[in-house]
């Protein structure tokens, strides 16, 4: 197949980023699959050594900043994310770059009649466990040090999970995909720390007391150390960016943190904004500990500080543009919501805020509406092109109450200039609710994924 050719044979697995998952789907959650599509490639997932991080928030930057850290230690490293937001080259990276399209033509080529026989044999393997069958192809063929591995959804059944981890971590939790995890952060801590490993050493972030009991029960079962994260003493925020006199290029904003570890604090500089990139700092340097610990000994505090101020991770925070300031992020639970609320606007100075958001069906708007309603001038309402999206008429039932202001768009094409047209210079234009809106919005700017 030539790239075009894999790409449409990939979008046509079943996808439930883009179609959602229902309590029936959900229920049928099994690694069946994904085992036999490993099974009949030779198990490439035996062949590198992972870090594995399952968690409701933050577990993409924590993986990216990982990834980052040890690739300054000098390794050769391997890192899959999910969902992308521009192109599905983005899901798998080695060294930091994002796989060629020649190699994923050949992965797709070489993966399609084993599907159609994993079809025939057990079930229909979905568009992530393809995805996660091909990086760990890929990473084992171009034989990576060690791979990092975000998880999909959840932890215990997720594709990842048939991974081998020398560190696991779980970030910070809290109550998303409700209709699949459960309704409970017990609920919810019970499928995430369903990837912790016997004789694995787990790093979990701070969580709720019930969360933590249930991570503590599974890691004393299986004979998991479990690594409490360097705590966070300090944060020192760049100053807010004035409105410069004319359009031109964002500057750089570095937030200082410095963790209190075992062995002494740590002064950091980090891309990522916001107290709970902090926390996600924090997991990072937990794991990086670790894994000096258990023999990756060129991971020394330099790495560690070259990589998480190296670090670059799109969509979360990020400024794309000035007068008037663009600030995308893919918040799409309450807590990432409120992270927001809690961080831009110590970011850039601004006059008003106009936020274009767009949901998932399955998602606590009226949550994430509450977080964001007291910064918001006006709300200009979307839904991305798919089928998961929530149509633009129930988030407009959703959130009529708690908005002040708002406008109704039926695409984001549409959200975008209506948005442009609503801001002056010296406003702020967020874009978020959804990487799919993310994703729609950096294919209108004719931002390329790197």
């Amino acid at each position: 197949m030539d790239y075009q050719s894999a790409i449409a044979w990939l979008d046509s697995l079943v996808n439930y980023e883009r179609k959602g998952l229902s309590r029936y789907a959900a229920g049928e959650f099994k690694l069946d699959a994904v085992r036999r599509l490993a099974s009949l490639l030779g198990d490439p997932q035996k062949h590198f050594p992972a870090v594995h991080i399952a968690g409701t928030k933050g577990k993409g930057s924590v993986a990216a900043i990982v990834e980052a850290i040890v690739r300054e230690g000098d390794y050769h490293t391997g890192l899959f994310t999910s969902p992308h937001l521009v192109s599905v080259r983005e899901r798998i990276r080695v060294d930091g770059e994002m796989v060629g399209e020649a190699p994923l033509s050949d992965l797709a080529t070489r993966l399609r009649p084993l599907v159609d026989r994993v079809r025939a044999e057990t079930a229909s393997p979905s568009f992530f466990e393809v995805h996660t069958a091909m990086a760990f192809e890929h990473f084992a063929g171009v034989e990576v040090e060690l791979a990092v591995l975000e998880t999909g959804l959840g932890g215990r059944l997720d594709a990842t999970n048939i991974c081998q981890p020398v560190v696991c971590a779980i970030t910070t939790l809290g109550l998303d995909h409700t209709g699949v995890l459960g309704d409970t952060i017990e609920q919810i801590a019970y499928e995430k720390s369903g990837i912790i490993k016997h004789g694995v050493p787990v790093v979990v972030a701070d969580n709720p007391t019930a969360a933590m009991e249930v991570i503590r029960e599974k890691a004393e079962h299986v004979g998991a150390p479990l690594v409490p994260t360097p705590r966070v003493v300090s944060i020192a925020r760049p100053a807010p960016l004035a409105v410069p006199a004319r359009p031109g290029r964002v500057p750089r904003q570095l937030q200082k943190v410095v963790l209190q570890r075992t062995v002494g604090q740590l002064s950091l500089k980090c891309p990522l904004q916001g107290a709970h990139q902090a926390t996600n700092l924090a997991v990072a340097v937990g794991i990086a500990d670790v894994l000096r610990a258990v023999g990756y000994d060129r991971i020394d505090d330099d790495a560690i500080v070259a990589g998480a101020r190296g670090v670059h991770w799109p969509g979360r925070l990020q400024i794309v543009a000035t007068r008037p300031w663009v600030i995308l992020d893919c918040a799409h639970n309450p807590q990432s919501a409120r992270a927001v609320a809690e961080t831009l606007p110590s970011m850039v100075e601004y006059d008003r805020l106009i936020v274009i958001i767009g949901v998932s069906r399955d998602k606590d708007v009226l949550s994430m509406a509450r977080e964001l309603a007291s910064l918001t001038d006006t709300a200009v309402l979307t839904q991305a092109a798919m089928p998961r999206a929530m149509p633009v008429e129930r988030l407009q039932a959703e959130t009529d109450l708690i908005f002040t202001r708002t406008r109704c768009t039926q695409s984001v094409t549409e959200a975008v200039a209506v948005a442009q047209q609503l801001a002056g210079p010296r406003d702020c234009i967020l874009v978020t609710g959804s990487f799919f809106v993310i994703d729609e919005y950096m294919q209108l700017a004719g931002m390329a994924s790197r």
